[in-house]
C-alpha cells in the first residue's frame, strides 16, 4: 500500500471495507463513484445507512455528517415525517405520465416562500433548475449571451461550465476574463457566448454588464456565492446589480439551488431582500429526493406557455414526481413552522463560530465564512471576500484538517478545499462539540507544522 501522510493513517486504517469496495467498483463505474466531487485521496468511503446527522459505511464507523448529501438533507437523513409521508405515496403510486394533484399545493408553499416566483415549472436537478431560465430568457430578450461570476457553479449543463476553476495562465484581468471550458468537451463557440464578471467587486461586475448589455440575456448568480466555497454578498451587491440589470433590460436569475430553503424559508432574496425575475431551486426543495424547479415573473415564464408562433421547449418524464414533491412538501411544511430557522441558524452559528475560535487559540490563521447553517474555513491569514481571495489558500492544511476529521469520524462536506460544509435541524450541541474537539486536535498538529 502506498505510504500515506500521517493526518490519513487513522481513515486508512478504519475504512479497510471502503477501500476494497472502491478497488471492486471502480472497474465498472469511472473512479469509482457517481459523481467526481465524491473522490478523494486516498480512497472515498461508502455508506451503509443514514439517520438523522449520522452516517455509518461499510466499516460500521458512525461518522457526524456536515455534508448532508452536499445540502439536501437539512432535516437530517431519514426524517420520521418525510419517510412517513414517501410511503404512503409509494402506496398510491410512484409514476403516473399524468399530472398529480399534489403539485399545485406544493407551488403554492414555493410561492408563499418566494413571492418573486409568480409562475414555477418542475425539473428534476439543479443543473436542469438553471438550464432551463438561461433559454427562457433568451427567448423573452431575444439575445444570446448570458453573464455569469468567475469561480461559481450553476450545474452541469454547457452555458455555465465556465470559468470556474481558472487556470492560472487563463487568469486575466477581472473586468476582461474570458470564458474558459470547465473540463473537456465544450465546444468553444458555447464559451464565446458567456460573460464573465467578478462577484462581490462591485466597480468590476458594473463596468462589465454594463459593457454586454447589448448581447446580454441574463444575468445568472448564486447570492451567496457558494462555487469557490461560500461568499457572502458584501456592501449592497445584490440591490445594486438588481438596479442594474433593471436599468439594462437583462435578466436577472437567483440560482438558489443550495441557498434555497436554506438560509430562510424564503432563500437568500428574503435574507438580503432582493427579488430576481427567475429563480432556480433544487436541493432542499426536494428533502432528499430528485425535485427542481425554476419560476418567477408571468411575463417571463410566458415564454413556455404553447401557442402560435412557437414557444420555449420545457418537458421532462419525472417532472412533478409524486414521490418527490411528496417529500419536497413535507420537508417544507416541517421548514415553515415558526422558529424553525433560528434553531438552524442558532446550531450553524455555533459550529463555524466555533471553528473559527478553536483554530485562533492554536495559532493557525483561518479564515471561516458562513451565513447560519452554510459556510467554509479557509486557511489564509487574510480576508476571503471574493474568489480571487481563495485562489491560494493552503490547500494542504485544509486537507491535513478535513482528513484527520474524517478520520476521527466528523465529515466536513465536499472533500474539496474550495467547496463547503453545513449543518442541518437535527444536529445536537454533542455533535457540534465533538466536531469541535475533532477540529482541535486537527489544529493542533497543524500549529507545530
Amino acid at each position: 500500500m502506498a505510504a500515506h501522510a500521517s493526518y490519513e493513517k487513522e481513515y486508512v486504517s478504519r475504512t479497510k471495507k471502503s477501500r476494497a469496495h472502491w478497488e471492486k467498483v471502480k472497474k465498472h463505474i469511472p473512479a469509482g463513484v457517481e459523481s467526481n466531487v465524491r473522490l478523494f485521496d486516498p480512497h472515498p468511503f461508502y455508506v451503509k445507512r443514514a439517520k438523522g446527522p449520522y452516517l455509518w459505511d461499510l466499516d460500521g464507523n458512525k461518522i457526524i455528517d456536515f455534508a448532508l448529501g452536499y445540502g439536501p438533507m437539512i432535516l437530517g437523513h431519514n426524517h420520521p415525517a418525510v419517510a412517513k409521508a414517501v410511503k404512503a405515496q409509494v402506496d398510491k403510486g410512484t409514476m403516473f405520465g399524468a399530472s398529480a394533484e399534489m403539485a399545485y399545493e406544493y407551488v403554492s408553499m414555493v410561492k408563499k416562500a418566494l413571492p418573486s416566483i409568480e409562475m414555477f415549472r418542475f425539473a428534476n436537478s439543479g443543473t436542469e433548475a438553471t438550464m432551463h431560465p438561461l433559454r427562457v430568457a433568451r427567448a423573452f430578450t431575444g439575445k444570446e449571451k448570458i453573464a455569469k461570476p468567475e469561480g461559481s457553479y450553476h450545474g452541469g449543463h454547457d452555458y455555465v461550465l465556465q470559468a470556474l476553476d481558472i487556470p492560472a495562465d487563463k487568469l486575466v484581468d477581472k473586468r476582461h476574463q474570458p470564458a474558459t471550458p470547465f473540463g473537456k468537451g465544450i465546444p468553444k463557440c458555447i464559451s464565446d457566448l458567456v460573460v464573465v464578471y467578478p462577484f462581490n467587486d462591485w466597480e468590476a461586475t458594473e463596468d462589465v454588464l454594463t459593457r454586454n448589455a447589448d448581447d446580454l440575456a441574463a444575468v445568472i448568480i448564486e447570492p451567496i456565492q457558494a462555487g469557490g466555497g461560500c461568499f457572502i454578498p458584501r456592501d449592497n451587491y445584490l440591490k445594486k446589480l438588481r438596479k442594474l440589470t433593471k436599468e439594462l433590460g437583462i435578466v436577472l436569475i437567483f440560482d438558489e439551488v443550495l441557498t434555497g430553503f436554506r438560509v430562510a424559508l424564503g432563500g437568500a432574496q428574503e435574507r438580503y431582500d432582493v427579488k430576481p425575475d427567475i429563480t432556480a431551486i433544487a436541493k432542499i426543495a426536494g428533502g432528499g429526493y430528485q425535485l427542481a424547479g425554476f419560476g418567477g415573473k408571468k411575463e417571463i415564464m410566458d415564454e413556455i406557455t404553447p401557442k402560435e408562433g412557437g414557444n420555449v421547449y420545457h418537458g421532462g418524464t419525472y417532472n412533478a414526481h409524486p414521490v418527490s414533491v411528496t417529500a419536497g412538501l413535507a420537508t417544507l411544511k416541517i421548514l415553515s413552522k415558526p422558529g424553525t430557522y433560528k434553531k438552524i441558524d442558532a446550531i450553524g452559528d455555533s459550529l463555524f463560530h466555533g471553528l473559527k475560535d478553536v483554530a485562533e487559540d492554536r495559532g493557525v490563521d483561518v479564515w471561516v465564512e458562513s451565513a447560519g447553517s452554510l459556510g467554509q474555513l479557509y486557511f489564509t491569514d487574510h480576508e476571503i471576500k471574493t474568489w480571487r481571495d481563495a485562489v491560494d489558500i493552503d490547500g494542504e492544511k485544509w486537507r491535513h484538517w478535513f482528513m484527520h476529521s474524517l478520520g476521527k469520524g466528523v465529515f466536513f462536506g465536499v472533500p474539496h478545499a474550495d467547496e463547503h460544509f453545513f449543518t442541518s435541524l437535527v444536529h445536537s450541541e454533542g455533535d457540534i462539540q465533538k466536531a469541535l474537539e475533532v477540529s482541535d486536535e486537527a489544529f493542533k498538529q497543524i500549529a507545530k507544522q
